[in-house]
């Protein structure tokens, strides 16, 4: 049985389908690192002040102070990660769009060497290259992966992916402090459970993203936050006694 052989129009509709699919998973990426960090960075705070005995009110103060400067560092981490990530691919496509049209028969041997490579052979080989070389942008795009090794994935939208980090670094990072906002009683226990059910969430979320088992996910979140609470406290603990409030 043959198969139909690919079109140019095929290859570029897969190309957009995957990039669109791959920029969802980069937002997604964006949102599950951004709110591990919210919740274990403000989870850490709340048990080291809790550890050295401080007042409510000090906890709500250093946990918000915590929750909203950090939350900046990460959205403007974000913001200029990306940036600098998408003005590296311009620069590169700029540079691999102007060699093939100085010298278009080295960069189609380029490509025919990759495809070799992947085990393309014969009239295979040859109708790949000609699919690819026939359409410019699907010949650079082509290039920026098989030679440098980058994809359009994350660098469009710079911006986007900051703001979604830092309203997810909020969101999760807010959940310990909500006992104290809201003055429940057994405010630490409560925290700690909101706490470790929401890794538990982000473990989860985070198996989609590596595609590694969720069990695995949820127990690496949640023991990282876990650790980092309980050495918050400790320290907390320790200081007490020299700490005068």
């Amino acid at each position: 049985m043959t198969h139909p052989r690919p079109t140019q129009a095929a290859m570029r509709a897969h190309l957009e389908q995957e990039a669109h699919g791959h920029g969802i998973g980069a937002f997604v990426q964006d949102m599950v690192y951004g709110g591990n960090d919210g919740i274990v960075t403000t989870f850490a705070v709340v048990a080291g002040t809790v550890g050295a005995d401080f007042p409510f009110t000090v906890i709500i103060v250093l946990g918000l102070a915590n929750l909203l400067a950090d939350g900046v560092s990460m959205a403007t981490g974000a913001y200029l990660s990306t940036k600098s990530e998408r003005d590296q691919y311009e620069r590169l496509w700029k540079e691999e769009s102007r060699e093939i049209a100085d010298h278009p028969a080295l960069e189609k041997e380029e490509v025919r060497s990759a495809y070799a490579a992947k085990g393309f052979s014969g009239k295979d080989l040859d109708r790949a290259v000609e699919v690819i070389t026939a359409d410019r942008s699907v010949w650079v795009e082509t290039m920026m992966v098989e030679e440098h090794g980058l994809t359009k994935e994350r660098s469009s939208r710079p911006a986007a992916h900051g703001i979604v980090t830092f309203f997810s670094f909020v969101f999760f990072g807010a959940i310990p402090l909500l006992p104290y906002l809201l003055q429940i009683d057994d405010r630490f226990l409560i925290a700690i459970v909101g706490a470790l059910t929401a890794m538990a969430v982000l473990g989860v979320s985070r198996s989609y993203i590596t595609r590694e088992r969720i069990f695995r996910g949820i127990v690496e979140v949640v023991g990282v936050g876990a650790a980092s609470a309980t050495v918050a406290y400790g320290v907390g603990l320790f200081l007490r006694g020299w700490i005068a409030f």
